[in-house]
């Protein structure tokens, strides 16, 4: 189950990066209002939806926020911090390796502080965060 999660969030970092285009936002949260950051939302939740997990993303500030609920399963509501950061961490690890403040400066026109990924429970419940600062 970690290995596909792993699997999942690597390929949205892949669509991310090949499809972050358009023209300049003057705000995070304007870009995340926008139909296309909606639109690639939903391939991300596309994407994860066969293990009920959905996925958020939220401005705090110029700090880009993934946030992932996590149904309430009993592999899930078992998660701790391993299991969080492993899926966590890899994201973010991915994010740095395709210098994703770069690509999301030229694809949207803001200029991020930082990337932060949360997990939470089923009953919203913050079970973990960690995040990148440029």
């Amino acid at each position: 189950m970690k290995k596909r999660i792993f699997a999942l969030l690597t390929a949205i970092i892949m669509v991310f990066a090949l499809t972050a285009c358009g023209g300049s936002k003057p705000t995070l949260e304007n870009v995340l209002a926008s139909d296309e950051w909606q639109k690639e939302l939903k391939g991300w939740n596309d994407l994860v939806a066969s293990m009920d997990i959905t996925i958020d993303t939220v401005a705090d500030g110029n700090t880009l926020v993934f946030e992932y609920h996590l149904p309430d399963q009993e592999v899930f509501n078992a998660f701790g911090d391993d299991e969080c950061s492993q899926m966590t961490d890899g994201f973010l690890g991915q994010l740095q390796t395709i210098d994703f403040f770069a690509v999301f400066k030229s694809g949207y026109g803001v200029s991020l502080d930082a990337v932060r990924c949360a997990v939470f429970k089923a009953d919203g419940t913050e079970l973990y965060r960690d995040e990148i600062k440029k």
